[in-house]
């Protein structure tokens, strides 16, 4: 006759034997996945650090626009220049005129009817060459400082946008790297909690475990599955959010797939000085001297605004050819027989035209006390910046021997309560708190390392440079 407790236990015995099957299918791709190595993995891509760089350096669409930027700058400085050139221009005119009189004037002033009208035709033949100098415009001197001030701005501006399109790869790709081994911190826990349930069935056979041990290490193999689901899922969303980065299609890929490769060395920071780095961004950081010359732009567009209230002088000279022709004659004689010479000192001065330069002055002073005041609080903001991730990256290197030193701790605790668990000397919560500890530990140390390597990233992009060439 069959009790309740043994349709219980059946029932259990069914249900671990379900557990069984779908954790040996886990433990299985679990060790397949640590074991193999990324390279021998049918099908799996494996993505460098400098193929991301080198990918999106090539086709961020961030850097075609400042590149645009740049181009246009460029290009206007041939039109500056162009200004205090000499202007040059041919010319060429054919006419005819076919005209019939009816009417004329008397010596007296009055007007008569002809009794037959007169019909005739002229023709006219004239070429020009015209040069041209403006001997004194001070306002095109101003506006070629202004433009050769802008352009080396847009220039600065494009080295800036390779320097954070460089820091905002490398921040994703050690985001994505981090989500990595937090999912094979993840599957490690999985394998554990599996052999765990392993050793607690067998104890359990033999009465040296409870019902609710076993009920626990059943629910910690869920909890480890959901947590592993959990990991892939965001591993995902990392590498979609450095597709985009990287400016190639942003697709649903199997996560497991792609192999990132881990940095072989983390750099130390316990060398850094704040005040040199602090130096070397002054000095070298494209953005704040991309500020500075907007500054001398301003500043010349100032003087030219301001120029607008002088007299200018233009000089010319033009040679000319013409002929008038008779009925019979072609136009196209390209020899005119007239000739002419022309040179011109014309000078101006604009003395009142209804304020309006008075507004463009405003207008510039604005813009150059706005140029230094974004010039001030940009050299602020970067030393703050680079101060505190100075102290932040030393901050992080400390807890990085810290977080190491425990991790080793935690695994050497987690081998003394399995050895101690198999014997019976423990309960199997002691054995699941040594579990979670050393989980804790590798997510915290891994957490900690590439928000380390995040924070160099940023730093590198502040000083404008590889800080391990310095």
């Amino acid at each position: 006759m069959t009790g309740p407790a043994d349709t219980l236990d059946s029932v259990s015995a069914a249900r671990s034997r379900r557990v069984n099957r779908r954790i040996a299918g886990c433990l299985w791709l679990v060790c397949a996945a640590l074991t193999l190595p990324a390279s021998r993995v049918r099908g799996q891509e494996v993505m460098t650090l400098e193929g991301a760089l080198r990918t999106a350096l090539a086709r961020n669409p961030s850097l075609e626009s400042a590149a645009a930027t740049a181009a246009a700058a460029s290009a206007s400085r041939w039109a500056d220049w162009g200004a205090l050139l000499p202007t040059a221009r041919l010319s060429g005119n054919l006419s005819r005129q076919d005209f019939t009189t009816i009417t004329f004037l008397t010596p007296e002033g009055s007007s008569q009817t002809l009794d037959e009208p007169l019909e005739d035709v002229s023709k006219f033949n004239s070429m020009s060459l015209s040069l041209g100098l403006s001997v004194l415009n001070p306002e095109r001197i101003s506006n070629v400082k202004a433009g050769a001030a802008r352009g080396r701005a847009a220039d600065l501006r494009l080295t800036a946008a390779e320097r954070t399109v460089i820091r905002d790869v490398k921040r994703a790709y050690f985001e994505a790297l981090k989500q990595q081994q937090l999912v094979r911190v993840a599957e490690r826990q999985l394998g554990a909690r599996t052999q765990d349930l392993e050793i607690t069935q067998q104890r359990y056979r033999i009465a040296a475990a409870s019902r609710s041990d076993l009920l626990g290490a059943e629910i910690d193999v869920s909890d480890a599955e959901l947590r592993l689901l959990d990991a892939w899922d965001l591993l995902s969303q990392a590498l979609r959010g450095l597709q985009v980065l990287l400016a190639v299609e942003v697709t649903d890929a199997d996560p497991k797939q792609i192999e990132l490769v881990d940095p072989e060395v983390v750099p130390d920071a316990s060398g850094l000085d704040a005040g040199a780095l602090l130096t070397a961004a002054q000095n070298s950081n494209p953005a704040l001297q991309a500020l500075g010359f907007e500054e001398k732009a301003a500043w010349a567009s100032l003087w030219s605004a301001r120029s607008s209230y002088l007299p200018t002088i233009d000089v010319g000279l033009s040679f000319g050819r013409s002929k008038r022709l008779g009925e019979s004659e072609s136009l196209f004689d390209f020899s005119p027989a007239n000739t002419s010479t022309t040179f011109t000192v014309s000078g101006s001065w604009n003395l009142f035209s209804g304020f309006s330069r008075k507004r463009q002055t405003a207008q510039a002073d604005l813009e150059l006390r706005r140029a230094r005041a974004d010039m001030t609080a940009q050299e602020l903001q970067l030393e703050k910046e680079v101060r505190d991730l100075v102290k932040e990256l030393q901050r992080r290197s400390r807890r990085l021997e810290l977080l190491d030193r425990n991790l080793q701790l935690a695994t050497e605790r987690l081998q003394l309560a399995r050895q101690q668990y198999r014997l019976g000397s423990i309960p199997y919560f002691n054995l699941q708190q040594a579990i979670d500890r050393l989980t804790r530990a590798e997510q915290s140390l891994f957490q900690e390392r590439y928000d380390y390597l995040i924070g160099w990233a940023n730093l590198e992009e502040k000083v404008g440079g590889d800080l391990g060439e310095r």
